[in-house]
């Protein structure tokens, strides 16, 4: 049949698109990705905030860097690593106090590249074998000539197309040099490790870290874990704050002004010195997540397989049936990928089910189709024996009765709470919530009381007929015995819960068109017509009139009693004589 070969199609393009996933799609999956890998144990790893004063109070300066360095030292640290650029300024003090502090010391520093070639840089610890393709720069900031016996590494981040922070640099091309990402270079010092670059990947030691085009993916932790990992350095030169021995100690700032802040998959704004914390403890666990240019085409092709599964199952199952065999394939699938992601596998676990939920869809609406063709062959068919009236409500109501479309004389009632929005605005939402089902219980059941049925419940507005569905003999009394009681008693309501609760009530009569309206199991009784439409105008009416109870002018010709308002101009319906009850 042509629906079979639709939803095959649909299958084949679906994982199609997913083995080849265009831009905006791999941007959402770089959404789905971000809670799934879990950030590595950052123990041992300590980050110093630079903030915008030193201990005493001033302005920080490269002084106050040199003394944050000795002081480090006297911990015996693993790795000193620096996240902010040591170039410029290289006469005087601070740079001859700078590099006497950092002499002799683990200590890792970074560059920043540069768009223009500059003379060679110091030789970098990094061993490379084979072309790899690794990200490339014409030139690097120079660094200070005493510091040039340091170990240097690039601390570049470039953002992936939405300017999110996800991967790192495992090593930049740099003229031709090779320079260690700043991140590789701090977690192999700490390792007493020669880093290797070859096509596998990043090797350190026993662990080979697999690349995502010469980049490594790093899994971001959350701010609420910062905190736990970072002391504020002015307080390190204080005395108030001391680093744990023989730990890595990442030195960074925090502050926008120093434009170190990141957007990342768990912060739009996130210290670099943090990123570098993150994937310094990745490396050195052996965990960081990887997705391997064959995720795709695994997701593709489980998309193309279970559609074809799931269009083999409508065939030869019932419809539920093979819902629940593809809702199994399903969650397996996403399962499975969340397992794998928490292991830094990254593996789509949304796509390939919303795309199987499609294919889904499309089975059951060719099926649906299919099937209602046939319906109408069997209905001419049995239509030659049975009364065709007998045929059509069995075939299209078998079990559900549903009230068919009438005109009948109807009363609407329509209320609504006066200044709901001021009264609300200082509640909070659960005790808005608790004093509207006060609300409604109270009036609800004065209607019920009164023989009508309940319409709707709108917002804070309650919508009531009367005469529906069945003959109601007296139903204009009713309603306005029904209006007269809702207003007393919310009067009431209203003493007791701060003015909230006073109620105005439009009431008009008429003949309206009720019946069933809806699709499927969403179905609404509900009436329809000019009594209707002027009962809830009639409603708002009562603010400009200062009325609780405003009555249209069909029902007031026929009670007796009623307090005449005079012509009154509303919306849509011009001017109509307007009644309300007698105090």
């Amino acid at each position: 049949m042509a629906w079979r070969g639709a939803v095959l199609a649909i299958a084949a393009a679906l994982g199609l698109l997913l083995a080849r996933p265009p831009a905006p799609l791999v941007a959402l999956q770089e959404r789905v990705f971000a809670p799934l890998p879990r950030p590595p144990d950052t123990g041992g790893i300590v980050v110093l905030d630079i903030g915008a004063r030193d201990e005493t109070g001033a302005l920080w300066t490269r002084a106050a860097t040199a003394r944050l360095v000795a002081r480090l030292a006297e911990a015996k640290p693993r790795v000193i690593g620096l996240d902010m650029l040591i170039a410029g300024e290289c006469d005087g003090a601070p740079a001859g106090d700078l590099a006497a502090a950092l002499r002799g010391q683990p200590a890792v520093l970074g560059l920043l590249l540069s768009d223009t070639p500059g003379p060679p840089l110091p030789p970098a610890r990094l061993g490379q074998t084979g072309p790899l393709p690794l990200w490339q720069a014409a030139g690097a900031e120079t660094p200070c000539p005493q510091f040039s016996a340091q170990d240097w590494a690039v601390m570049a981040l470039m953002g992936d197309a939405d300017a999110t922070v996800r991967h790192l640099p495992v090593a930049v091309a740099v003229g031709h040099q090779t320079l260690p990402g700043l991140a590789v270079a701090i977690a192999a010092r700490a390792e007493g490790l020669l880093p290797l670059i070859g096509p596998t990947g990043l090797r350190l030691g026993a662990t080979t870290f697999p690349l995502e085009a010469g980049s490594l993916r790093f899994a971001a932790s959350r701010p609420e874990s910062w905190a736990r990992r970072t002391l504020p350095a002015a307080a390190v030169l204080a005395g108030q704050a001391r680093p744990p021995a023989d730990a890595v100690l990442l030195i960074g700032s925090s502050l926008p002004e120093r434009g170190g802040l990141r957007p990342s998959a768990t912060s739009p704004v996130m210290p670099s010195v943090q990123i570098l914390a993150d994937a310094v403890a990745g490396l050195r666990s052996g965990q960081l997540p990887h997705r391997p240019g064959w995720a795709p085409a695994l997701e593709g092709g489980f998309v193309a397989l279970t559609g074809l599964l799931t269009l083999l199952g409508l065939l030869r199952l019932r419809p539920a049936r093979a819902a629940a065999m593809a809702a199994t394939l399903a969650a397996l699938w996403a399962g499975a990928a969340v397992l794998f992601g928490r292991g830094g596998l990254l593996l789509d676990p949304v796509l390939p089910v919303v795309a199987l939920a499609l294919i889904l869809l499309a089975a059951l609406l060719g099926r649906a189709a299919a099937l209602a063709r046939a319906e109408r062959v069997l209905r001419d068919r049995m239509g030659q024996v049975l009364p065709p009236a007998l045929v059509s409500r069995l075939a299209a109501q078998p079990r559900l009765m549903r009230l068919e479309g009438e005109t009948r004389e109807i009363t609407a009632l329509f209320t609504d709470i006066e200044g709901f929005s001021t009264a609300t605005s200082a509640m909070g939402a659960v005790e808005m919530v608790a004093r509207l089902d006060a609300y409604f219980a109270l009036t609800c059941a004065i209607v019920l009381r009164h023989g009508g049925m309940i319409d709707k419940l709108v917002g804070d507005s309650l919508h009531a007929l009367f005469n529906a569905p069945l003959d109601q003999p007296g139903h204009e009394a009713a309603a306005l015995a029904c209006a007269a009681e809702i207003v007393t008693a919310t009067e009431a309501f209203a003493r007791e819960n701060n003015g909230f609760g006073k109620t105005r009530i439009g009431v008009e009569c008429g003949p309206a068109v009720l019946g069933d309206v809806g699709f499927g199991t969403r179905i609404d009784y509900t009436a329809h017509g000019p009594a209707v439409n002027l009962a809830a105008r009639l409603q708002e009416a009562n603010k400009a009139l200062g009325t609780r109870i405003c009555i249209g002018p069909t029902l007031g010709a026929r009670e007796p009693g009623l307090v005449a308002l005079g012509e009154i101009e509303l919306r849509s319906f011009g001017r109509l004589p307007l009644y309300t009850l007698r105090a």
